[in-house]
């Protein structure tokens, strides 16, 4: 498998004083036959400018050719595979599994993570909004049956039937062991790391939170609710920084931006520098049910949104969506790869490797977003059966 090399930086800036980070080539949709090896050459900050030192696999770094080498640590590798939104209210009454065309398969990971943007209950009073979303008690395990080991549930759904359908929800994953950061029975627990503990010793804490918060659904000291970004940020930022004082890895699910816009805004990317300084090693957005692009920072990668999963059928922008295939070893971010995906009749991701659809899905993922934005020219297909707002 052939890769290209690019380095991308997240937020306008300053440059960090050093940055070295390798990204495999986006165009790579079938799955690698094992994890890439050491690159054979090293993007390297020098006095601002990007150099090539051409380090081979073997070789001592430059800045290190001085000292002696007499050990080598062994490798740790692991990956993770994240989606974007997830809704099975249609699917799971039907039976059906709609991540079944997944590529990679979610299983085929060490950690799986997307964020859930319904209630899993059969109880409760809808919210008062135009919007609600739930599926019955075995959505939970599709889900596990899927390879998921963890979903975001810090957004403007998990409550969408109140605490009671929040209760249904986190029982039901927590009898089916997928983590679940990002809402509990009180602040404490909504905005508590949840962490994982990989066969290779690695710790893996995930942090979640909304800036997308309904009146009600946020967590207090007294009452059931989600984490919030926008109202409590220092909150957020302290338990990122919790998370990171006491684990090797931190993942961050944030619900955020402008529903349709395929480039982040200003508040993202501010948000995603103090998450960053923070302590945050992978950034997973979503909310704007649209892909946007994925970038990094100083060896942190920050994917703004994931897109639409696993939803209602979408035949245009808003039905292309991938996989994030994020690559580690040990505690250290390697790279990563997409792989573009769109949604099918039943609203289940399916790969595709060629045509307009994936071109845009590049172009977004890659920087590109501006010219896809739909305040431009590009809207939903106007032969889509299900094209209202997405409001998630």
């Amino acid at each position: 498998m052939s890769v290209a090399l690019a380095l991308n930086l997240a937020c306008s800036g300053a440059e960090p004083e050093k940055a070295i980070f390798v990204v495999p080539d986006t165009t790579v949709v079938d799955p690698p036959e094992e994890l890439p090896a050491s690159p054979s050459t090293t993007l390297e900050f020098d006095s601002g400018e990007i150099t090539d030192v051409s380090a081979q696999a073997n070789d001592v770094p430059p800045e290190a050719s001085s000292e002696a080498t007499t050990t080598t640590e062994p490798k740790r590798l692991w990956t993770l595979l994240a989606g974007g939104d997830v809704l099975l209210d249609r699917t799971e009454p039907k039976g059906i599994d709609p991540f079944k065309g997944v590529q990679p398969h979610l299983s085929s990971a060490d950690i799986a993570i997307v964020n859930l943007e319904m209630a899993i209950t059969e109880r409760g009073e809808p919210y008062d909004k135009e919007f609600v979303f739930r599926a019955p008690g075995s959505a939970a395990l599709t889900l596990a049956g899927a390879g998921i080991d963890v979903v975001s549930l810090a957004n403007n759904h998990t409550l969408d039937f109140g605490l009671i359908g929040l209760e249904d929800t986190i029982g039901v994953l927590d009898e089916v062991e997928i983590l679940r950061p990002g809402a509990g029975g009180n602040n404490a627990e909504a905005y508590a790391p949840r962490v994982m503990s990989l066969d290779n010793g690695i710790r893996v804490a995930f942090v979640s939170a909304t800036a997308v918060v309904p009146g009600g659904f946020a967590a207090s000291s007294t009452r059931a609710g989600v984490a919030d970004a926008r109202g409590a940020i220092s909150r957020v930022l302290a338990a990122v920084r919790a998370a990171a004082s006491g684990n090797d890895v931190v993942v961050v699910s944030v619900h955020w931006g402008v529903e349709r816009r395929t480039c982040p805004n200003e508040s993202q990317r501010d948000l995603a520098r103090e998450l960053i300084d923070a302590g945050a090693n992978l950034i997973l957005g979503h909310h704007p049910h649209v892909l946007q692009p994925i970038e990094t920072f100083d060896r942190t990668v920050i994917a703004y949104s994931l897109g639409n999963f696993a939803w209602h059928p979408r035949y245009g922008i808003t039905g292309e969506t991938g996989a994030l295939e994020v690559f580690f070893d040990g505690a250290r971010v390697e790279g990563y790869l997409f792989h573009p995906h769109v949604l099918d009749d039943d609203g289940g991701p399916r790969p595709v490797r060629e045509g307009d659809r994936y071109n845009r899905i590049i172009d977004i993922t890659e920087g590109r977003c501006e010219e896809h934005d739909p305040g431009l020219d590009v809207t939903e297909d106007e032969s889509d059966p299900a094209s209202s707002p997405e409001t998630g």
